[in-house]
């Protein structure tokens, strides 16, 4: 069986996971932020081909590119400020816990789970499904 640790050092994917494991949480947190502070967000509309900054009433259009948009470019702000923060000198081999990368898997699984309901929740009851 091939490991990643067989081509990549210690150091280097306990960096990927971490990062990995940050975006992830923050990109469905800073969607989440974009409805719980109506965030004003720029609106496409398909039928103009064009973008805007109000939501006419009528046309049909779409938020969610402001919205993913604003929440990939948060979450990276905020992992790049993360790293910046905390890149210190590591030992050449480090490695992770099993018992830390179980708990940051359960929490990023939870932040994700009621992101994801959230926003179901968000969006059906706009529609008026719920």
């Amino acid at each position: 069986m091939v490991f990643l640790e067989d081509f990549y050092s210690p150091l280097l994917l306990a960096h990927l996971f971490a990062t990995f494991v940050l975006v992830t949480a923050m990109t469905a947190f800073f969607y989440c932020c974009t409805m719980w502070f109506n965030i004003k967000l720029p609106r496409y509309y398909p039928l103009e081909h064009t973008w805007k900054w109000t939501k006419e009433k009528g046309v049909p259009s779409q938020g969610w590119y402001g919205m993913q948009a604003f929440a990939f470019l948060a979450a990276g702000i905020v992992t790049l400020c993360v790293y910046f923060i905390l890149k210190r000198p590591a030992p050449a081999q480090i490695s992770l816990k099993p018992a830390t990368v179980k708990a940051l898997g359960i929490i990023v699984t939870l932040i994700l789970v009621i992101c994801m309901g959230y926003m179901l929740h968000y969006e059906f009851a706009r529609c008026g499904i719920l």
